[in-house]
């Protein structure tokens, strides 16, 4: 524990003064000399006892070989990434330029009925002329927009991550419409008579569907598992392919068959290939729209024609038709497009947990033999931020679903949460049931304060439980090490900062452990006579005869005398008195010896004893009267011995003698004294004035 402070001091310095990585690869390796890359799925407790046996040099060359794959899976990440932020882009501009046609198209109508109704030459016929203008503005701006979206949709074709995601996308895209078709024809079957040749023959294409899914997801749990570019890896890709061609055909067969109808499949997305041909579809009706009405502009009043607005208006409108649905169309086969690479990056990213975490066992396996694994560390820290576009709802709502599905993700997380509460449900168990044990053992060990019992019972507990949510924390991946460090540094800090409480601390358990006193107990301690009423690590409590809380600190109790009246079954109480020097001693030890025994609360072993005594021997004795009773009722017994004592001594006659205090005049003159009714024996010394 001493050096928890040191490593806390450390860290401090460390993030004080930053590391600067100069290179992320440390030292000179080959990775493809790794040797636990084989399998890229191995279980992390595998690795852990692959690592263990490895040199510093060769977890150096390990290191850099799970770098490189998390590299690249980074890598097809950010590719993803920007296919969606491009198909958001292409969304966005789809639908402002159907809002833009759909606006042209109002405005069109608009002037259609407008010049209809006006006549020529006339102010009405001036602003539906105006109007016709404006709708050529609006017509040209719709037709800008597509330009635009066409030459996105180019650009995106030519960079070749971004085309290699999309085209993924729409191949997970039809194994997704093959999951539904294949529902879709169970339930069919349910319709037809079991046993017939249609049902057996729907169930043949059904199990032929269902089988090539299960191969396709078998091959694809291989390709995860296999090395980037390596002959077992294209081997691999070649059976995904293939399954994933099978499965495509039979779902194309079931459709055939008519045991998925069309109106029951889920919407699907629009491919690329159709998407492009319809924006071109729109730009080339749009074209001759804007040379026509570029023609008609330079060609008005020159040639002395006029033209026919109306007619004009009519052609456009006619051209125009069906556009705006188009592109509406167009947004939809892009956004469907767009929640399937939402929905491939969420299982890359998972992916790419699963790397790190492996990466993550051998740079501890580095570190434990002395490596430098800072640069590696720096890298996992900076890729593993995930940045969310809150204005895409919908993709939101995507990655959250596909989230929760991924094994590395949703799932994951929900192991790891039930393995925290589990393991916390567990500790609270076992807390309570060592509390009861450890309880009931000192229990019956004999003078072991309750106190102490209480406190060590409450240490177990709250230790178990510590102890417990320590180790409930590693199930959700969480490192105790830095968590450990910080806490030793802050325990190093206040160690200074509270000395006094700790030397308290340290008293109220030395009070438990010796047990000088307890709860309940009438006490003489820092100068006061009171009763306990509760002890805490840090301080006592006590209640005085007038009822006052006084609360002292332990240093304070342990540090002084200690007394305890109430420490054992019995109590000795009694009175001192003073009577005159010619009184009969036996006459007063008999009259106490019959009070003490007529009480039927005083003991009679050990009996009352009678102890005179004078230290001046001037004319007055002193007489100690003492009996035993138990702790419990002595204040009450003490009260009645004392009322009998006085009428006894009333009826006797015996008259108690003053106690006499002598004044002395310093200044040489004789000395003169004077009877005091004082409780006690005392010169007192005045100045003569």
């Amino acid at each position: 524990m001493a050096s928890l402070p040191v490593l806390a001091q450390e860290a401090e310095e460390q993030e004080a003064a930053p590391v600067v990585v100069e290179s992320t690869v440390v030292g000179d390796v080959d990775p493809e000399k790794a040797s636990t890359t084989q399998n890229l799925t191995i279980p992390l407790d595998e690795l852990k006892l692959l690592a263990r046996p490895l040199t510093l040099e060769e977890l150096q060359v390990e290191a850099a070989a799970w770098f490189f794959l998390l590299k690249e899976k980074v890598m097809e990440i950010s590719s993803v990434e920007v296919a969606i932020k491009r198909e958001n882009q292409a969304i966005q501009d789809s639908r402002d330029a159907a809002a833009a046609v759909e606006t042209a198209k109002a405005k069109l109508t608009e002037a259609e009925v407008a010049l209809e109704e006006a006549t020529e030459g006339t102010p009405e016929y001036e602003t539906a002329t105006q109007q016709f203008e404006e709708a050529k503005a609006a017509l040209n701006e719709a037709e800008q927009k597509v330009k635009e979206i066409l030459e996105s949709q180019e650009e995106s074709e030519e960079d070749e991550g971004i085309k290699e995601a999309v085209q993924e996308a729409e191949k997970e895209e039809e194994i997704t419409k093959a999951r539904n078709i294949l529902e879709e024809a169970r339930k069919e079957r349910e319709d037809l008579t079991a046993g017939s040749d249609a049902y057996n023959a729907a169930t043949e294409q059904i199990d032929r569907l269902d089988a090539a899914l299960v191969d396709l997801e078998s091959a694809k749990e291989d390709l995860e598992g296999a090395i980037p570019d390596s002959p077992e890896f294209q081997e691999v890709s070649q059976q995904v392919e293939e399954a994933r061609t099978r499965a495509i055909q039979a779902a194309e067969a079931l459709t055939d068959a008519g045991l998925a109808p069309e109106e029951a499949q889920p919407e699907t997305s629009v491919e690329s290939e159709e998407v492009e041909q319809e924006l071109e579809q729109v730009a080339s009706d749009l074209d001759p729209t804007q040379e026509q009405a570029t023609t008609d502009a330079g060609e008005e009043t020159n040639a002395g024609e006029e033209t026919d607005a109306g007619e004009e208006a009519g052609e456009a409108a006619e051209r125009l038709e069906g556009v705006d649905e188009t592109l509406t169309e167009v947004a939809e086969a892009e956004a469907d497009l767009k929640n399937q690479l939402v929905a491939n990056v969420t299982e890359l990213q998972g992916e790419q947990t699963a790397l790190t975490d492996r990466l993550k066992v051998i740079l501890d396996a580095l570190e434990a033999k002395g490596g430098d694994a800072t640069s590696y560390r720096k890298y996992i820290e900076a890729v593993s931020v995930i940045e969310l576009d809150l204005e895409d709802t919908e993709g939101l709502g995507v990655r959250l679903v596909s989230w929760l599905q991924s094994e590395e993700g949703g799932l994951r997380w929900a192991i790891n949460i039930a393995r925290f509460i589990g393991i916390l449900l567990a500790s609270w168990i076992a807390a309570e049931v060592l509390s009861r044990i450890v309880n009931r053992t000192l229990s019956n060990i004999g003078g072991t304060s309750a106190l102490f019992r209480e406190f060590v019972v409450m240490v177990t507990h709250r230790g178990t439980l510590v102890i417990g949510t320590l180790l409930a924390l590693t199930s959700l991946g969480l490192s105790l090490g830095p968590l450990l460090a910080v806490v030793g540094g802050a325990s190093f800090v206040l160690a200074f900062a509270l000395q006094t409480n700790l030397g308290n601390f340290a008293s109220g358990l030395m009070l438990m452990v010796n047990k000088p006193f307890d709860v309940g107990d009438e006490v003489k301690i820092a100068g006061y006579w009171a009763n306990v009423v509760s002890i805490t690590l840090s301080n006592t409590k006590i209640k005085d005869f007038n009822g006052n809380i006084i609360t002292l600190p332990n240093n304070t109790v342990w540090g002084g005398d200690i007394i305890n009246y109430t420490h054992s079954d019995k109590r000795r109480l009694g009175f001192n008195i003073y009577v005159s020097f010619d009184q009969d001693i036996d006459q007063i030890q008999d009259i106490w010896f019959e009070i003490a025994k007529s009480h039927p609360q005083v003991l009679e072993t050990p009996g009352p004893t009678i102890f005179p005594w004078s230290s001046s021997y001037e004319g007055r004795i002193g007489v100690g009267l003492k009996a035993w009773s138990e702790t419990g009722p002595y204040w009450s017994i003490y009260v009645d011995l004392l009322k009998l004592l006085q009428k006894r001594f009333q009826e006797a006659g015996i008259e108690l003698a003053m106690p006499a205090h002598g004044i002395r005049f310093i200044d040489g003159s004789p000395k003169a004294s004077l009877p005091l009714a004082i409780d006690r024996e005392k010169d007192i010394e005045l100045p003569n004035e």
